[in-house]
């Protein structure tokens, strides 16, 4: 039987201030925040960056302790004042009335040891008089609880040989060795595949009804918390602007700014054609209100601009024909090498102007594809053929030229861009590459781009640590644009961005499209915002493509079983259609186990 949520609070914040003082003055992180979680209720904390939402976790497990932060108010866990708990209350605390599950699991696991050894660690240190096979047999049972397979012998295993999904299984097994009454999620799902993303919430919401505990899941996606939470707090520069029942606030925000979070969630049953429509209504109304628009500054309008995306064009811009991709894997019987193929005869056709996108799983061969497609990697077999030209077998030097008319922007800009660099000189080497020597052209060019993506020419000069994550990937998008390319590939662009932050990427990216005729791949997990960019789909899993066709048709009726699991497992805004959608997971499992 699942344990259902009593009326008495487990979590009590009442006026919560958390303020850091800085070289610039007091800043106010969390400002009067009140809430109260029962025993088995489950509430979702819902924020952009530097909302609070993470500093409000790190209070109630008092682990502010230390630093400089001033903390006022009412922080109560299990009838205990956190506030005023001595540092060995607090120590005796965690684990045994509130654990956390941090967003990196790696970050949370030794390198260096066995999962067993950091399990039977946890128990051990919140309660020491337990004996290390009783810890061992509970670490196996903690295991077996979040579903990792074979328990008893992955207990041995050492983290990195665990995915993403499964290290962050073993993280909420961590959390779980003490039983505790509050787990408390601080974006769980952020880096993982859809599919993985909807297995630890299913998880979280199973856990929490059979084992009574409390919940609290903060997350910068109101689709995350949708059908895992009972009630959602909305977060904005530390202060609460918006609570209640989650069925209430997704269906009748009253604030403007979660009407602003709601409208910038990628919805799976958004086709491209409506999102197109909307951006471009948008852009008519922003241009009318200010008397200009921003077509009129694009001034290099490919001249392979199209109307109608692929319609009446003869040939393909690019073509790729039965591509395969090996590696060499050392590890083989008698230590000799295998083969992996993880990429296993592709093939498809792009026009100029279209929008390609890769969608699967990590593992799924989509980034290896882009990687080939741009000639970083030697196709192990097959053909590929840009502009008319066989770029195959093409030797580094014959590459040059193309490197002009194929661009990537990666997924993480902080890691594309040297730090060292001023977003300037990153953005103007590729013209200095190429042969440019006129420093003032470079600097009027880079500015001029900086910008047409929404940026400050005067930030030439600025480093790459002075921007926000959007921004930087704005850097990047203007990096690729430098050279007028015909081609941009773009791998998972927007995956580590907040909800409102990559639909701002996302509408740039439209707007870039209908300005300069660019074509691209646009290469991600998450289904909706494939839907919305793209007007043709791969689905790939295992190196392999398994469905492909326009948006819609994929969409909307789709072949494939591995498709219909990965729409399956797409969140959804509607807590009651996500409930469904969790549902017909667990029968999809159970059906295939």
């Amino acid at each position: 039987m699942g344990a259902t949520a009593s009326s008495e609070p487990v979590v009590r914040v009442n006026d919560l201030r958390v303020t850091f003082p800085t070289a610039d003055g007091d800043v106010q992180a969390v400002k009067g925040l009140s809430f109260e979680v029962p025993a088995g209720g489950a509430l979702g904390i819902v924020g952009e960056s530097g909302s609070g939402k993470s500093v409000t976790s790190l209070a109630l497990m008092g682990l502010h302790r230390g630093s400089r932060a001033r903390i006022t108010g009412l922080v109560e866990v299990a009838g205990t004042d956190i506030r005023h708990a001595s540092g060995k209350e607090l120590r005796r605390m965690r684990g045994n009335d509130i654990a956390m599950v941090f967003q990196d699991p790696m970050q949370s696991l030794h390198p260096q040891y066995t999962i067993g050894n950091q399990l039977v660690e946890a128990l051990r240190v919140h309660r020491p008089g337990t004996s290390r096979s009783e810890a061992r047999r509970r670490a196996v049972g903690a295991l077996d609880r979040v579903g990792i397979p074979q328990p008893e012998k992955r207990v041995n295993s050492y983290p990195h040989e665990f995915s993403g999904g499964m290290r962050q299984r073993v993280v909420i097994a961590m959390g779980l060795m003490c039983g505790p009454k509050v787990l408390l999620a601080d974006e769980p799902t952020t880096a993982l595949d859809v599919t993985v993303q909807a297995q630890v919430l299913d998880l979280l919401d199973e856990l929490r009804r059979d084992l009574g505990m409390a919940l609290i899941l903060v997350s910068h996606d109101l689709a995350v918390v949708a059908g895992s939470v009972d009630e959602v707090v909305v977060m904005r520069h530390g202060e609460a602007v918006e609570r209640g029942d989650v069925r209430t606030v997704l269906s009748a925000p009253e604030h403007p700014y979660t009407q602003a979070l709601l409208a910038a969630v990628p919805r799976v049953e958004v086709s491209r054609a409506q999102r197109r429509a909307q951006d471009r209504a948008d852009r008519a109304a922003k241009a009318g209100s200010t008397g200009s628009g921003t077509e009129g500054r694009a001034s290099d309008v490919a001249a392979s601009a199209v109307g109608s995306r692929g319609e009446g064009q003869s040939e393909p811009l690019l073509s790729v024909r039965d591509v395969a991709q090996r590696f060499k894997v050392r590890g083989g019987a008698w230590g000799r090498s295998t083969d992996f193929w993880a990429v296993k005869g592709v093939s498809f056709d792009l026009y100029r102007g279209e929008t390609l996108g890769v969608v699967g799983e990590s593992g799924s061969g989509k980034s290896t594809l882009s990687r080939t497609v741009m000639r970083l990697l030697e196709p192990t077999r097959g053909r590929v053929v840009f502009d008319g030209r066989d770029i195959t077998h093409m030797k580094e030097r014959e590459l040059r030229p193309l490197r002009r008319d194929v661009q990537m922007v990666f997924q993480s800009p902080y890691s594309s861009l040297n730090p060292r660099l001023t977003v300037g000189d990153a953005i103007g080497t590729a013209l200095r590459v190429q042969g440019e020597r006129d420093t003032r052209k470079i600097r009027v060019r880079v500015q001029e781009l900086l910008e047409r993506v929404g940026l400050e020419p005067g930030h030439y000069n600025r480093f790459p640590h002075a921007f926000s994550g959007g921004q930087r990937q704005r850097i990047a998008i203007a990096r690729a644009l430098i050279l007028k390319p015909k081609l941009i590939i773009c791998d998972e662009p927007v995956s580590a961005l907040d909800v409102s932050t990559q639909d701002q990427v996302l509408r740039l990216l439209s707007e870039l499209q209908d300005d300069f005729g660019l074509t691209y791949i646009f290469v991600a997990h998450d289904l909706a915002v494939v839907r919305q960019v793209s007007d043709r789909v791969l689905v790939m899993r295992k190196g392999e493509v398994v469905e492909s066709g326009d948006s819609d048709s994929v969409y909307e009726n789709p072949q494939s079983e591995y498709t219909r699991q990965l729409l399956a497992a797409a969140p959804v805004l509607d807590p009651d259609r996500a409930r469904e959608h969790r549902a017909e997971r667990l029968r999809m499992r159970a059906g295939s186990a």
